[in-house]
């Protein structure tokens, strides 16, 4: 019984820095992994995609890097959490050996965005009886 699992190797695409350093964190993978009769699923992910205007490591550098050391690629924001979710399952179902299909994947992708609203506080008076809880509400 072999234990298949992954590892994430994830970078700024807005730091060229940060995806720099993956050679020695892939280096630091298979030197942990040297001994291992089962490899793991490595990913590489680009990080911060809401700031694509302040990108600085192109995509075709990402997936050259992927190619290279056979890597599946991934791209997500953890700020809007776009592509997150699908990323994740995305490399269980490439660990586990099962085909996504597109709706699954597209269903994925939906990401529920809401802006943030600031409200005006007014000081609060001293009452008797405050209130115990706050409600939050989604529409």
């Amino acid at each position: 019984f072999h234990v298949k699992y992954g590892i994430l190797l994830v970078y700024d695409i807005t730091n060229c820095q940060s995806f720099e350093n993956l050679e020695d964190w892939y280096n630091a993978v298979r030197k942990a992994n040297e001994d291992s009769e089962t490899q793991p699923l490595v990913a590489l992910v680009g990080n911060k995609i809401d700031l694509e205007h302040m990108r600085t490591v192109k995509v075709d550098r990402h997936q050259r890097f992927c190619q290279e050391n056979n890597f599946s690629s991934h791209f997500v924001s953890a700020k809007t959490g776009d592509s997150v979710f699908l990323c994740f399952q995305r490399i269980a179902a490439d660990i586990l050996g099962i085909k996504l299909n597109k709706a699954e994947m597209e269903q994925s992708q939906r990401v529920v965005k809401a802006d943030i609203v600031n409200y005006i506080q007014e000081p609060v008076s001293r009452a008797v009886n405050p209130p115990r809880s706050s409600m939050c509400a989604v529409q």
